[in-house]
């Protein structure tokens, strides 16, 4: 391959790096969303058995800084979402917040641009109770 065939490609290969960069930013809408931060371990594991609501903020922050995702719980649409910049919210873990931010619904992540802190989280150690299996049942 020529010298000038390598610059073309490397050309188009930048080009094509560059459209896929615009085209996930226009996957992205300004929103404003309540919900309660926490990991995705716990969070998830309540939304697994319907229950999206808050968190211990005690061990959240701690699956958090162990490297665990940090998700909004949206109890209103009922899913998670990841946030993207996790640094902006490490201090309301397990709080109940409004977020202004950047909502890609495609890849369910949020990235947020301010904070607003509407309930503190308190120490919820109680794990919700499993589904009961009616087939189980004793008469």
């Amino acid at each position: 391959m020529t010298r000038f065939g390598l610059f073309i490609s490397l050309a188009a290969l930048l080009v094509c790096a560059s459209f896929s960069e615009t085209r996930a930013q226009r996957n992205t809408e300004k929103t404003e969303l309540r919900g309660w931060l926490s990991d995705d371990g716990c969070g998830g594991g309540r939304a697994r058995s319907g229950l999206y609501t808050g968190t211990n903020p005690i061990c959240a922050k701690k699956c958090v800084r162990e490297g665990k995702k940090m998700v909004l719980v949206d109890p209103e649409k009922k899913r998670l979402l990841t946030i993207d910049n996790p640094e902006a919210a490490m201090e309301n873990i397990g709080d109940y917040v409004e977020i202004s931010g950047e909502f890609n619904e495609q890849a369910e992540t949020l990235r947020i641009d301010s904070l607003k802190l509407l309930e503190k989280g308190n120490a919820m150690c109680k794990k919700p109770a499993k589904k009961s299996d009616p087939s189980k049942s004793s008469n």
